[in-house]
């Protein structure tokens, strides 16, 4: 059972990471064809572009984390990681879960060699 809890774990986190793989060659395709303030490609910070599609969300975070969840995870935490640049705040987790479904399929590959499975004398 637990094996079964974990597998599934591993496969919404490949389905996620793949997600934000996604949504970092977006973010990077959206940094070097929209023109920024010089003209050229730049790198925007998370929040910037957060707010630039769509505000209402960005404010409605914001005030559920401060009101329901815990007030001061907003300002430090948060506020820190949306000053960074989108595409970095999306390709670190994008690359930490890809590698690890990665890490996981060569062990289960390598698992099934070593131990292959028992076949059904049929």
């Amino acid at each position: 059972m637990q094996s079964g809890l974990i597998s599934m774990r591993l496969f919404f986190g490949c389905i996620l990471g793949w997600f934000l793989v996604a949504v970092t060659v977006g973010v990077a395709a959206w940094e070097v064809l929209a023109p920024g303030p010089t003209g050229g490609a730049t790198l925007r910070p998370a929040g910037q572009l957060w707010f630039e599609l769509d505000r209402a969300s960005l404010n409605l975070v914001q005030a559920v984390i401060e009101r329901y969840v815990w007030a001061p995870l907003w300002d430090p935490v948060i506020a820190s990681l949306l000053q960074l640049p989108a595409v970095l705040v999306s390709a670190v987790p994008a690359a930490g879960l890809a590698a690890l479904c990665h890490w996981q399929r060569l062990k289960d590959r390598r698992d099934t060699r070593v131990h292959p499975p028992d076949r059904d004398p049929l």
